[in-house]
């Protein structure tokens, strides 16, 4: 436009809040993820075991579906602490299917193609760079992993009588908590792993490497040295003894169910979470600088 017309003006309309700057990579970042159909596809299928679950609180409370499935009481599903524990743990392994496929497609492109520099120039600090990209991936598996388990509680809560609520309205906190746990701890890893492989394949494979050889050792020194402290490599088992406190399984029953030997108590468990999302966001800070790109 030549600059005699003197027709060109700047931008008048509304400015993002600096608070809500990182929404505005977060939902790019978002039209990108569903812009594929596979993916979408894969996400909505994840919802199934739901449906399940849904169908299942529902005959426990209808006597005419149990009249018209002949189930007697002796069969009843029991709805309590373990049954949403265990719809946790379903949707948990959905989940990090999920940010295996996602998390490498956030943060790598970027780095790949010189493209930091460019978000960096703008009023975007890394900071609100990770909390976008984050916001993403913790949405997505907020949405697949407590939000479901949250919803048969309320499904539950609605048909079960009044009493009901009354002894177990804690189990609301602990569905919430122990959710947001595994969102985040997935959502932190696969951003790490990002950062640093530039590759997709290889970022998707690193991360079921990362969750599945440490396990595999810390199952051998249980064996070798008759202990359990073995379970600290084991990320699902350190996620999963933390839930089970939360949820107040405290016998040894269920506690040495889900490990060999004696069980990790969880606070030591959640110190060892701590550390490793800690380290994550390190390495996510040592790896997020802007860096001027040069081609020749």
């Amino acid at each position: 436009m030549a600059v005699y017309k003197r027709a060109y003006a700047g931008y008048s309309g509304a400015h993002t809040p600096p608070w809500a700057r990182f929404l505005v990579l977060a939902r790019y970042a978002a039209g990108d993820v569903f812009r594929s159909r596979f993916f979408t596809t894969m996400y909505a299928m994840c919802f199934i075991p739901f449906l399940v679950e849904a169908t299942m609180v529902y005959i426990a409370h209808s006597q005419t579906a149990q009249a018209v499935l002949r189930l007697s009481q002796e069969n009843l599903l029991q709805i309590g602490a373990d049954f949403f524990l265990i719809c946790m743990g379903i949707q948990a392994w959905f989940g990090f299917l999920t940010a295996a496929w996602i998390g490498p497609t956030l943060v790598s492109p970027d780095l790949t193609n010189g493209a930091l520099p460019l978000y960096l120039s703008r009023p975007f600090s890394r900071r609100e760079y990770v909390i976008g990209k984050g916001t993403v991936l913790i949405g997505l598996l907020s949405l697949l992993v407590w939000v479901p388990v949250l919803l048969l509680f309320l499904l539950n809560l609605s048909l079960a009588p009044k009493a009901w609520f009354a002894q177990n309205y804690w189990m609301a906190g602990s569905i919430v908590a122990s959710g947001l746990l595994w969102a985040v701890f997935f959502c932190l890893l696969s951003l790490a792993l990002s950062a640093w492989v530039r590759w997709r394949v290889v970022a998707t494979l690193l991360t079921f490497m990362i969750f599945m050889l440490p396990t595999g050792f810390g199952k051998i020194l249980n064996l070798i040295l008759r202990t359990g402290w073995g379970n600290l490599l084991d990320f699902f088992y350190l996620v999963q003894r933390v839930a089970m406190w939360l949820f107040r399984f405290r016998d040894a029953r269920e506690e040495m169910a889900i490990g060999f030997g004696q069980p990790i108590p969880a606070p030591i468990a959640l110190l060892a979470l701590v550390i490793i999302m800690t380290a994550c966001l390190l390495l996510l800070n040592r790896r997020l600088r802007a860096r001027e790109v040069v081609r020749g």
